[in-house]
C-alpha cells in the first residue's frame, strides 16, 4: 500500500508502451499508404497495364539505382553542396535584410514592394537571363538556387520580428536596453520559429533552384542526369536520380529540423 497523498508510481515500461503505441499510430498510416502505392505500382508495371518504358516497375528502379549508386552519388555532390550553399547565402542574406527592414519603415515602403516583383516573376523565365548573366557552372547554379529560397526567408524573418508583443518592447525600453540588446533578448526569439520555418520552405526552394540551374548549363548535377535521362528514354534512370535527389532535400530539411531543436533548446534554458 501507498501512502495516502502520495502519487503512484509509473512503471518504467507503461511510458515504453506507451511511446510505442505512439510511434506505430505515426509511422503505420504512411507506411501502409505507401506500401499500397508501390505494391499497386509493381503489379500494374508487371501485368502490363503500365508501359515498362514509359513507368518501369519499383524493383527495376530500385535494381537501376543499386547498379548507378556510384555515379549517381557521384552527381549528387555538385547538387548537395550548391543547395546547402544557396540556403546558407539565403539565410544570411534573408535574415540581415528582414532584421533591418524590419527596424525601417522607409526601407520596408522601398525594398518590400521590389522584393514582391521579382518573387513573381516565374523562375524558369529567369533562367536563361542567369545563365547569360553568369554563364554555366557551379556558381551560376548557386546564385540562381539563393534567388529563388531567398524570398520566404526574408518574409518569414520580418513576420518574425513583428511577432515580438509590444508589452515586451515597453519594458525593454524602460530597462533603458539598447536596441541591440532588445533584438538579442526579445525580438530575436520570438522571430526564431518563423525563421525556422523560412528556412525549411527555403531549402526546398534552394535544391529546386540548383536542379533548375542544372538544367539549363546540363553540365554535371543529378538535374544533368535526369535530363539526361528523358532524353534518352531511360526512365528507370530518370526515376532513381529522382528518388537520390528527394534524399538530398530530405538531409537538408532534417538538418534544419535538428538545428532548430537546439537553437530553441539553447534559447529556452536562458
Amino acid at each position: 500500500m501507498t501512502d495516502i497523498g502520495l502519487p503512484l508510481s509509473r512503471h518504467p515500461g507503461h511510458d515504453l508502451a506507451g511511446l510505442g503505441r505512439a510511434a506505430a499510430r505515426l509511422i503505420a498510416p504512411p507506411a501502409v499508404a505507401a506500401l499500397l502505392l508501390f505494391g499497386g505500382w509493381e503489379a500494374l508495371s508487371r501485368s502490363g497495364v503500365l508501359s515498362a518504358r514509359l513507368l518501369p516497375a519499383p524493383s527495376k528502379v530500385f535494381d537501376t539505382l543499386v547498379r548507378s549508386l556510384g555515379i549517381l552519388m557521384e552527381q549528387a555532390q555538385p547538387t548537395f553542396w550548391g543547395a546547402v550553399a544557396g540556403i546558407v547565402l539565403a539565410a544570411a542574406l534573408g535574415i540581415a535584410l528582414g532584421a533591418a527592414v524590419s527596424y525601417s519603415r522607409t526601407l520596408m515602403q522601398a525594398v518590400y514592394p521590389t522584393i514582391v516583383f521579382f518573387q513573381l516573376i516565374p523562375k524558369v523565365a529567369l533562367a536563361p537571363v542567369f545563365l547569360l548573366w553568369f554563364g554555366t557552372g557551379f556558381a551560376a547554379n548557386v546564385i540562381f538556387s539563393v534567388f529563388i529560397a531567398f524570398f520566404p526567408v526574408v518574409v518569414a524573418t520580418i513576420t518574425g520580428l513583428r511577432a515580438a508583443p509590444p508589452n515586451y518592447e515597453r519594458l525593454c525600453r524602460s530597462l533603458m536596453m539598447s536596441r541591440l540588446q532588445m533584438f538579442l533578448t526579445v525580438k530575436f526569439p520570438f522571430a526564431l520559429p518563423h525563421i525556422f520555418s523560412g528556412l525549411r520552405i527555403g531549402v526546398t526552394f534552394a535544391v529546386i533552384g540548383v536542379v533548375l540551374g542544372e538544367f539549363i548549363t546540363a553540365q554535371t548535377g543529378l538535374g544533368y542526369i535526369i535530363l539526361f535521362s528523358a532524353n534518352n528514354f531511360e526512365t528507370a534512370l530518370l526515376l532513381a536520380a529522382i528518388l537520390l535527389l528527394c534524399g538530398v532535400g530530405i538531409v537538408l530539411f532534417g538538418f534544419f529540423l535538428a538545428l532548430e531543436a537546439v537553437v530553441t533548446r539553447i534559447y529556452d534554458s536562458r
